[in-house]
């Protein structure tokens, strides 16, 4: 019997999946964004921003990248599922009393961290709920990965979908029923984890057993103590920019920071739904380990690459249009941010291959010194470019340390298992896609008609895809199939 995983249909059906979750929450995003930004203030959404990073930044350290593990085994263990639910639930139980213990010492400390690391510009409140945000919503990140390992795209849809809509409609409620601003995004994403979380327990309930051991334990901490690192220094890397921001700028600026990069972010959605597919299709793939077998892998990695640096071309070239559209004017800087901070996922491609070249190796202590690099990078960057620069300034660190965590993965990542890849093709997109993002800037600046502009962006993705088809970074064949797959949904749209 075929691995479900290796196979051309199986990728083509559950990217498609994947992908249309990620279309629905980039639309809900986008419609939402108008309500929010009259509602709230740069200066709210700054305040948001800073909740978030908090969290996420506690919680994933005291993971210990644990998630990984569990992921990993997963497909090591698919011939043994009582092993896999006890080294499932070990995990799981590790979790949860780390963050309790943990939270206890937040609850205490938390008028330091607001005082020192941000100068009181979050309260003491929301430090407490940005620690409790960030360790439910690790639950629900480390689910729902376990749902990706075991190809469950439908469900993993449902539960996206399903989190985003209560998500906007408790926002909502909170906002018009008692007029609050950022309090009502922190209570609507806090409620929602919790309900989301309850669900996907169920949902894996054949994967879990009340039970723990410690040999399970540290199985799964000698596989994620490599990545622990990695971790600490990318949740730096997520951070510091923000925080900077805020000493140099002010709350408002991290703000304006926060909304491009939520523009930018959909390219992220795009490669995570896309990421979601090809990581179990490269490990099943690379199981054969011939000559074939690596070319597929390859072959399959190339037309991804292209896939997502139109999309970013895209978002690029119509972030002003986006911003303006969907925001008010105090909003308006953001557009410049967009553009640039689309290069911190461009350049995070080549990381798409690279760690799973390092999972499948087992070599994930490769990973140490290309975030040792990015961190570095952009702590310097961050430091000589906020001040003058401001939002812009942070962008641009973010994108060069990007560049520099991509490149020096690639390298090593083709050390531990190497791949038939044409480092001068890869080198030849990115120089394309930067050829035609010199044009967005001066766009941008032009007092030119409306429809000018966007025939002149239109005219530049075409020929962008015209290099690709000559360049055989695509072909007619797989563009005939996307667009037909694209049919083929939305007439099932119009007969519902």
């Amino acid at each position: 019997m075929s691995d479900r995983t290796s196979t051309g249909s199986y990728f083509l059906k559950d990217s498609s999946i994947y992908l249309s979750a990620s279309a629905f929450t980039t639309v809900i995003t986008f419609i939402t964004l108008p309500i929010y930004t009259r509602y709230l203030s740069p200066a709210d959404f700054g305040i948001i921003a800073l909740y978030g990073m908090f969290g996420m930044v506690v919680s994933g350290l005291l993971s210990v990248a644990i998630q990984s593990a569990t992921y990993r085994y997963y497909f090591e263990y698919k011939e043994d599922p009582e092993r896999f639910k006890l080294l499932n639930s070990t995990n799981l139980i590790f979790l949860l009393f780390v963050f309790v213990v943990s939270g206890i010492c937040i609850y205490h400390l938390a008028f330091w961290f607001s005082s020192t690391l941000f100068n009181n510009q979050i309260t003491e409140e929301i430090i407490r709920l940005s620690f409790l945000s960030g360790c439910v919503n690790y639950f629900f990140t480390y689910i729902t990965l376990l749902l990706t390992a075991q190809t469950r795209s439908t469900t993993f849809v449902t539960i996206t979908i399903f989190r985003i809509m209560i998500n906007a409609g408790l926002s909502f409620y909170f906002i018009f029923m008692y007029s609050l601003t950022y309090m009502a995004r922190i209570y609507a994403s806090l409620l929602t984890q919790f309900l989301m979380v309850t669900i996907l327990l169920f949902l894996i309930r054949d994967c879990l057993k009340i039970k723990f051991s410690i040999s399970e334990l540290k199985i799964s901490l000698n596989y994620s103590y490599a990545l622990i690192p990695r971790r600490v220094i990318g949740l730096i890397y997520n951070s510091f920019d923000k925080m900077l921001l805020n000493k140099y700028s002010g709350i408002t600026s991290v703000g304006h920071y926060s909304i491009g990069a939520q523009f930018a972010t959909s390219i992220k959605m795009i490669m995570d739904s896309i990421g979601k597919v090809y990581t179990p299709y490269f490990l099943s793939t690379a199981k054969k380990n011939t000559v074939d077998s690596k070319i597929e892998i390859v072959k399959r990695y190339y037309q991804i690459a292209f896939f997502l640096m139109f999309c970013g071309l895209g978002v690029s070239y119509f972030s002003e249009e986006l911003v303006k559209l969907l925001t008010t004017k105090q909003f308006y800087p953001a557009m410049y941010v967009v553009p640039i901070y689309i290069y911190f996922h461009l350049f995070g491609i080549l990381g798409m291959i690279s760690i799973c070249q390092m999972m499948h190796a087992k070599k994930l202590a490769s990973v140490l010194p290309s975030s040792i690099i990015g961190v570095i990078i952009n702590i310097i960057l961050n430091i000589l470019l906020i001040p003058s620069l401001g939002v812009v300034g942070a962008a641009i660190a973010t994108a060069i340390a990007a560049l520099g965590v991509g490149c020096t993965n690639f390298y090593f990542a083709q050390r531990v298992y190497p791949l038939p890849l044409n480092i001068f093709k890869l080198v030849r997109l990115y120089l394309f896609i930067a050829l035609f993002t010199l044009f967005i800037y001066p766009l941008m600046i032009m007092e030119v008609n409306f429809l000018l502009k966007i025939i002149i962006k239109m005219i530049f993705l075409s020929l962008f895809i015209i290099i690709g088809l000559h360049f055989k970074y695509i072909t007619k064949h797989e563009i005939t199939v996307i667009l037909s797959r694209i049919r083929k949904k939305i007439k099932i749209n119009e007969t519902i």
